[in-house]
């Protein structure tokens, strides 16, 4: 089914990143790639996929054929056809809004018949008992259910090969369990799997070998019998993860003394989110003493990142206390004592160099050089010191945060999946600095990580629906698989989500229309043209259904008319001329994406016939939009917590600074978004020469003639204005 033969050097890499590597797996067959970080794992599956050297370039030397077809030739699209894709994070693959579209995606670009595509699509979340998730934002769903409909996506592309890297880097536990359920059940329908992966235990029942690399090579191929006899010595020298979770062992650790005080106490906390009824967290209360590690464990949206934010200070408790060494803190005092690690690694760098990030907000002395350049190589990454930060592996970023707590002058540090696809070699090392944080600080890790709790943990405190259910100590192995028992009682949620349907009454095709007609106008200096284009654009936002986006365009543009004509020729004409141009293009593009518009309006822009790289392009300006605020507020919570700016008056003072912390993460992140985005659009066939279809259909109905007639009467008024 699959064999191969490559060797390959990224084109700005002075050492090729695979020597020699082949290997032949039979139809049917599961084999898992492992290893350290950097291996060659994640480009092994670029040169099988296409990707290398079409979309990473370098050097590549070698042949792949898959089910007997050599690759040699063909475009990424076409070998999509042989082998379906699945990346390792979710969040940067998709390439619309909407669930299902998403799974349809591929088979768009293949130009399967529309109902043909809509059966499969069907078919797909039925197979996989996946109901639930059908027609569902994705920007709403957890990583695992994301994840789940990116191999749905794979699946309905109809192929006998997956190519998996790293599946459950951003999955929790039972999401993981639920992974691999449905490996199994690609296993039984006879596809063959070559999966990326540093969490083996899941693998257990499903692998038929484990290929170990390194150094970019293959260095043994072991069966799963071979492998589940490897000795606890022969794991740590192939820096391979536990392949059983019973036989993890608690390191030795020395208990917190009973006298230490309370550096932490948490007090019947209370959270809820918006105007919501029911509260996120409901009377949590748990203590920490000093120098002590505790774990937050419990399945996905259970409120542990929520609580970790409490502490920190990010969110305001709706009731309850937060005390610090018995005092009770406001907002401010606890982000000047607490430090806030989060998962979302790349929002929390603000330096061109990995050195540079781990100076940030210190006084560089020559014993912080030292003590800097010492972390660096304790954590195998001082190669990566001249390194920007966005250039790093997922796993490095994870190392850097880490080291960036470290060596944090704030006394407790809450660290939120800090093992997030790491190696075996990379969290032995992560829970040893761990431990070393905990000479001179309190530390609190939001994990589902079995591993690390017991390599790092005192004690763990079990949630579940945002509230404390159980409490753990992590000094046996008995201990250790209590927790595990307490996870593995969670199952995401089979309820069937109640989704309000909105029917949409304009064709894209209209809304496209007044989008164009809008950014042509407000380019012009007729203001009597703007304000009429205007109206008509209010009057469709309201007839489409945004009510209050409508009327607070509408109050807006009266205010200032107003404002005008009380105070003329003052700052509020200015206003007048400037502010309803701005607020039309964010109006117009609401209109675009909202709801389930993005899809449509990708469907009608391919109806148009334009060029798939332009509806490319289109897709990732649409893909940002609907996270921008959410990323935006992580961001600000990233400054908040690690002390820059923590007051007004700071922001004033270095107020280039601020804004270029706040804007250029966010571009390099668009950046490195927008490439997984594209490579993932590549596999699935965007770059075929074939006739696209749609999953979609489109309709014009007399509510569109209506306003194509409103639109040409608003523009001939403003003229005649």
């Amino acid at each position: 089914m699959i064999d191969f033969e490559f060797e390959f050097q990224y084109a700005e890499e002075k050492t090729p990143t695979l020597q020699q590597v082949d290997g032949h797996i039979p139809k049917g067959q599961c084999v898992v790639l492992c290893g350290g970080s950097g291996c060659g794992k994640s480009t092994l599956l670029r040169c099988m996929n296409g990707l290398i050297p079409q979309f990473y370039e370098g050097e590549l030397k070698g042949f792949c054929r898959l089910d007997g077809k050599d690759t040699d030739g063909l475009s990424i699209g076409e070998i999509g056809e042989l082998a379906a894709s699945v990346f390792q994070d979710p969040r940067s693959q998709f390439f619309t809004v909407n669930s299902s579209n998403e799974v349809a995606f591929g088979l768009e670009n293949h130009g399967l018949p529309q109902e043909e595509i809509r059966q499969r699509v069907d078919e797909a979340f039925r197979v996989f008992h996946l109901e639930r998730l059908k027609d569902r934002n994705v920007y709403e769903l957890s990583s695992g259910e994301r994840q789940f409909i990116s191999i749905l996506s794979a699946w309905a592309m109809d192929t006998d090969i997956f190519l998996l890297d790293e599946p459950t880097a951003n999955l929790d536990f039972a999401a993981t369990q639920q992974l691999k359920a449905i490996l199994l059940a690609l296993k039984k329908q006879g596809k063959t799997l070559l999966l990326s992966e540093h969490r083996l235990y899941y693998l257990a029942d499903i692998a038929d070998e484990y290929w170990v690399m390194a150094n970019g090579e293959i260095k043994g191929k072991y069966t799963a019998e071979e492998a589940k006899a490897f000795s606890e010595k022969q794991m740590h020298a192939l820096s391979l993860r536990t392949l059983d979770l019973e036989k993890i062992a608690v390191s030795a650790k020395t208990k917190p003394s009973e006298s230490a005080p309370q550096a932490l106490s948490i007090s019947d906390v209370r959270y809820t989110y918006g105007k919501k009824a029911s509260a996120i967290i409901s009377d949590v209360s748990f203590s920490v003493r000093e120098h002590e590690i505790i774990g937050l464990v419990g399945a996905n949206g259970c409120g542990k990142t929520t609580i970790g934010k409490l502490i920190a200070g990010l969110y305001r408790p709706s009731s309850g206390t937060i005390n610090f060494y018995g005092k009770a803190q406001k907002l401010k005092q606890l982000q000047k004592q607490i430090l806030f690690i989060m998962q979302e690694a790349e929002f929390q760098f603000f330096t061109n160099s990995v050195l540079h990030e781990l100076q940030y907000g210190h006084t560089v002395t020559t014993e912080f050089e030292e003590k800097a350049e010492a972390l660096l190589k304790s954590m195998g990454m001082w190669e990566c010191s001249q390194r920007h930060p966005f250039s790093l592996s997922g796993g490095q970023m994870q190392k850097l945060t880490l080291m960036i707590a470290y060596l944090s002058d704030k006394p407790i540090i809450i660290l939120d999946e800090p093992t997030a696809g790491q190696d075996a070699a990379s969290l032995e090392r992560c829970a040893s600095l761990i431990r070393e944080i905990q000479k001179d600080k309190t530390v609190v890790i939001i994990t589902h990580d079995l591993e690390l709790i017991a390599k790092a943990c005192d004690r763990c405190i079990g949630l579940s629906d945002g509230c404390v259910r159980a409490e753990f100590s992590v000094q046996s192995d008995h201990d250790l698989q209590e927790i595990r028992r307490y996870m593995e009682r969670f199952r995401p949620t089979e309820v069937q989500q109640i989704q309000i349907q909105h029917k949409e009454l304009f064709h894209p095709a209209t809304k496209l229309l007044f989008w164009f007609v809008v950014m042509v106008v407000i380019s012009t200096s007729n203001n009597h043209l703007v304000f009429a284009a205007y109206a008509a654009l209010l009057l469709l936002t309201a007839v489409d259904g945004w009510i209050g986006t409508a009327l607070a365009g509408g109050v807006s543009f009266a205010a200032l008319w107003a404002a005008n004509a009380l105070f003329p020729h003052t700052v509020f004409s200015f206003m007048l001329v400037l502010f309803p141009r701005i607020i039309a293009i964010g109006i117009s593009m609401r209109t675009l994406i909202g709801r389930n518009e993005a899809s449509r309006t990708l469907a009608a822009l391919r109806n148009l016939h334009l060029p798939e790289r332009l509806i490319m392009i289109v897709a990732v300006i649409f893909r940002f939009f609907p996270v921008l605020s959410g990323d935006m507020k992580l961001l600000r919570q990233s400054i908040r917590t690690r002390g820059a700016f923590l007051t007004l008056r700071k922001k004033l003072r270095a107020f280039p600074s601020y804004i270029e912390i706040l804007t250029v993460p966010m571009a390099l992140r668009v950046i490195r978004i927008a490439e997984t985005l594209s490579a993932s659009a590549e596999t699935r066939g965007i770059d075929l020469r074939l006739r696209k279809s749609n999953y979609l259909s489109l309709h014009f109905s007399v509510w569109d003639i209506v306003f194509y007639v409103l639109l040409t009467a608003s523009i001939a008024a403003g003229f005649i204005l």
